[in-house]
């Protein structure tokens, strides 16, 4: 479904009150069906908007990423078969259809659009801080999508390569920052559930984006990219700034990780053995925020087809259902600036970003810095997050060993069916190809 169909709403609408005689058949009342509205509100969209992208962070985009690069592990019925790598075309349609309808890509145009009318700069700029995010984990995923003419007339869209569509997200933010910086417009304010309209949190987090972005294309553009990612992580998001998902004690707004694991498929995942392992050898504190021990007593993680794990920890049971799902962190953000200081040459810089987080967490300074220390930290910030696939295929660390039959770890997710019964565009499963753009080649 795309933009054209409410087009065709709104044209059917205007057709048949035209044909009718004028009478109090005509009033507004009797022609507008509340229950089917052909628009929204600006905040009641931007609301939308911001609940669906939680989803698209934290269900079933997150799960996978988790399970694949053994963060988790897949332990039963089709979550065993998904950490075997074994999923047909048709088990992402909803998020491959969250990208675009239900408080994706057309509600955020929606947003965009009745802001820019209003001259209001600040939730514009937001907005299209939204349309990044949800467009930059489609573009992680897919590779090539539907974008510049997603929301459009065409009945069948062109997929855009991911290298426009990155280029285009970086513009995109680039013009929110200058948005956010000229203090023009109220904003969305309390409706902001994210950050309650603070436009300085906004244009940081933008910042943090533009880095990560870039690392996203470090395999393709080499040294420019990290020195890109670097220059923008300098002015990205600080301790407080968290991005966090939207959560609340009620069934509609707990938690998605919560949702899966401890009420609709309790058994389907559990610790992945690569993080149980590595937690484990680093004497590290967050085994146990993760984690729990098993009825021995003891930390287990399970590998690809193993069912024998350790659970999720009270981090989910303590915290949950409200628990607020980080998203973007300042600790993402401090080892990108240590990555790509490292990467650029500036060791001192390297060294202070990432014990900043080291010390944080409870762990000792390093007095001196390797990236795989650097990687490594990251890889845990990142537990549970989509981030850590996208890192996974561009640095390959850690030297995970595929599932029993596999070559590698796979590269990207097929189309979704739905997509490709209604776009000529999109190619058969035999014909996508096994990796995207920005990741050239496989691990391993």
């Amino acid at each position: 479904m795309r933009n054209r169909m409410l087009g065709q709403l709104v044209v059917a609408a205007a057709v048949a009150g035209s044909a009718a005689c004028s009478s109090f058949l005509d009033a507004p009342e009797a022609v507008a069906n509340p229950n089917q509205p052909t628009d929204a509100g600006i905040n009641q969209q931007f609301v939308a908007t911001q609940t669906a992208l939680t989803l698209q962070y934290t269900s079933d985009l997150a799960r996978t990423a988790c399970i694949w690069v053994q963060q988790c592990a897949g332990t039963e019925r089709q979550y065993g078969q998904l950490g075997m790598y074994d999923y047909g075309e048709d088990a992402y349609n909803s998020s491959f259809a969250q990208v675009y309808t239900g408080g994706g890509l057309i509600d955020i145009k929606g947003v965009i659009d009745k802001a820019d009318a209003a001259g209001d700069d600040a939730y514009g700029a937001i907005a299209r801080i939204i349309e990044v995010m949800q467009i930059g984990i489609a573009a992680d995923v897919w590779g090539d999508i539907p974008f510049s003419q997603a929301v459009s007339d065409n009945p069948a869209p062109a997929l855009d390569p991911q290298e426009d569509v990155y280029a285009a997200l970086q513009a995109t933010l680039d013009t929110a920052i200058t948005m956010l910086a000229s203090g023009s417009g109220a904003g969305p304010g309390s409706v902001d559930l994210y950050y309650g309209g603070d436009a300085s949190k906004w244009s940081r987090l933008a910042h943090t984006l533009k880095a990560r972005y870039a690392l996203h294309v470090a395999e393709r553009e080499g040294s420019s990219a990290y020195t890109l990612a670097l220059a923008e992580a300098q002015q990205g998001i600080q301790p407080g700034d968290d991005f966090l998902g939207i959560a609340a004690d009620n069934p509609q707004s707990y938690n998605a990780w919560y949702q899966f694991v401890v009420i609709q498929r309790a058994g389907y995942m559990f610790a992945g053995r690569e993080l149980v392992d590595l937690l484990q050898q680093r004497h590290d504190p967050r085994l146990d925020e993760y984690f729990v021990e098993n009825d021995n007593g003891e930390f287990v993680g399970a590998d690809p087809g193993d069912a024998t794990s350790s659970e999720f920890s009270g981090f989910w049971v303590e915290n949950a259902p409200a628990y607020r799902q980080p998203i973007v962190t300042w600790q993402e953000n401090s080892l990108i600036v240590a990555e790509a200081a490292f990467r650029t040459g500036n060791m001192a810089l390297a060294e202070s970003s990432l014990n900043d987080v080291r010390q944080a967490v409870g762990l000792p300074m390093l007095g001196s810095v390797t990236l795989e220390d650097i990687l490594a930290e990251k890889y845990i910030v990142l537990f549970q997050n989509p981030e850590a696939w996208s890192d996974y295929k561009r640095t390959c660390y850690p030297d995970l060993t595929p599932a029993a039959g596999a070559q590698a770890v796979p590269g990207r997710l097929l189309y979704a069916v739905g997509e490709r019964n209604s776009n000529p565009n999109v190619p058969a499963p035999a014909e996508q190809p096994a990796r995207n753009w920005n990741d050239p080649n496989a691990c391993n």
